[in-house]
């Protein structure tokens, strides 16, 4: 027999097969066929479930098992079920020794095996696994007094168990104030939960409550991240691009408050309002091209002709761009006089002047033309190169290498790993941001050698996954057998 599951959930779908290997373990083959009078016999030495729960509502404050990283047990079962039977022999006045019956004795083995199963989950932290283990007597009660439990998914006790390991999937460490919050929650719990399953229902309301400010607080600073990143990725770009197009030229001072100042805000804030691939972006391109090109010195009389007839519609293009930055009205007045100035300058005691005067007319398309055929002669921007470069990476990322999604990952030689959450993808330079649970960045990588540590297990993914339905499905499979 097969078991049929969701693997998107982890949730074991098929109910009548759940039902029937839970009640076939739980029974075993000495419950079948067993004689009235046995059975008899059988209740007078075992304790009735209600003195069972009762027991493990006398030790739920004290027996607190601990997880340690690294040990190869950390449930053991013999050793909480003596811990009981002391509990319940305490509480007997009866002089005949009694024990569990099979039934009792099974439900708090399998949920035992499901609290094993999350400790050996990689995809939960040691914080995580500790604050989980703490759990282990009110659900084994929950499992006594609601036979529901292993069988609905909505049940609160499964849903408080789920949003302990959601909430928790970035956190690391039990220093900081989510996990004491979170232990503060479990720990109210334990104090107060007798037979009623309202105190999960109570339980729940106040993780999801830290859940909600959790997320508050880490949108808002992932989205400052953001922005703050973004913005200095333009910075960036515009200088190494503002570098490039004017290294083989030198710039008169009285155009370089437009070029360097003006037209750099104009770039600016086109990178981060339309992207690098925008037509906006590339016709402040194109356009600074054309202005870098018609300041270069005049080496001929079609040089001379094309300025001549040119150089006003290039100025007022300048000035009408630039209205749409919302920049200092004056500044930007000055600063396309001052082209205007130079260009009259340059016309005016260029050795092709009074030649020039006396030669052949061209007309402005044609002047257009031949200043654009000069800036076409500029070779692409580096930029360009390595954002194809950085393509090439890119599509060589494995599909789990996504935004949004949580890695362990690899912080280098005698460092430890750390959950963190890919946050921003840099397609221009392939590099990958990572921040914290709380939206701060942590670190970047290149995305060529992320992959490589995917690939070699150095770093992985976590799986954002219904951590009891996992555990679930593992049991069973492991009962099937």
């Amino acid at each position: 027999m097969s078991l049929d599951t969701n693997q998107g959930s982890g949730g074991v779908q098929d109910n009548d097969f759940l039902t029937k290997v839970i009640n076939d373990y739980l029974h075993g083959e000495s419950a079948v066929g067993r004689p009235a009078a046995a059975g008899l016999l059988a209740n007078q030495r075992h304790f009735k479930r209600q003195e069972i729960i009762q027991a493990l509502t006398g030790i739920q404050t004290t027996y607190k098992p601990d997880f340690v990283a690294g040990k190869s047990v950390n449930i053991n079962t013999d050793e909480f079920k003596s811990a009981l039977l002391n509990s319940m022999a305490s509480m007997s006045n009866g002089s005949m020794p009694r024990s569990m019956n099979q039934i009792d004795g099974r439900t708090i083995d399998f949920v035992e095996m499901i609290f094993g199963a999350f400790l050996r989950d990689p995809n939960l932290s040691d914080s995580v696994k500790k604050l989980l283990l703490k759990l282990q007597i009110p659900v084994i009660k929950t499992s006594l007094m609601d036979s529901g439990f292993f069988f609905e998914m909505s049940h609160p006790a499964r849903k408080m168990l789920n949003a302990i390991a959601n909430l928790g999937i970035g956190l690391d460490n039990q220093a900081g104030t989510l996990y004491q919050t979170i232990d503060l929650i479990i720990e109210q719990l334990l104090r107060g939960f007798d037979q009623n399953m309202a105190s999960f229902a109570t339980a729940l309301t106040s993780l999801s409550r830290l859940k909600n400010i959790e997320n508050k607080k880490s949108d808002e600073n992932e989205a400052t991240t953001r922005q703050m990143l973004l913005i200095e990725h333009a910075k960036q770009l515009v200088l190494t691009e503002l570098q490039y197009y004017t290294m083989e030229i030198k710039v008169p001072k009285s155009v370089q408050p437009l070029i360097l100042s003006h037209w750099s805000t104009l770039l600016f804030q086109r990178y981060i309002k339309f992207g690098k691939e925008s037509c906006e972006w590339k016709e402040g391109i194109s356009i600074l091209k054309l202005l870098i090109s018609s300041l270069k010195p005049i080496s001929s009389i079609n040089d001379w002709l094309s300025l001549n007839a040119i150089h006003s519609h290039i100025s007022e293009t300048v000035s009408t761009s630039l209205e749409d930055t919302r920049q200092n009205k004056e500044k930007v007045f000055q600063a396309t006089t001052s082209l205007n100035k130079h260009y009259h300058t340059l016309l005016a005691t260029s050795e092709y002047a009074p030649a020039a005067k006396h030669d052949i007319k061209i007309d402005s398309e044609e002047a257009l033309q031949s200043l654009q055929a000069r800036a076409s002669e500029i070779a692409p921007s580096p930029n360009d190169a390595l954002e194809i470069l950085a393509g090439d990476k890119l599509r060589k990322l494995q599909d789990c290498i996504t935004v949004n999604s949580w890695f362990e990952i690899h912080m280098g030689e005698n460092n430890s790993v750390r959950r963190l959450k890919l946050a921003v993808i840099n397609h221009e330079k392939a590099i990958l941001v990572f921040v914290d649970r709380k939206g701060i960045k942590i670190l970047e990588k290149d995305a060529e050698l992320f992959s490589q540590e995917i690939e070699s297990g150095e770093s992985r993914l976590i799986e954002d996954r219904n951590v009891f339905e996992s555990a679930l499905h593992q049991v069973i499979s492991k009962i099937n057998k």
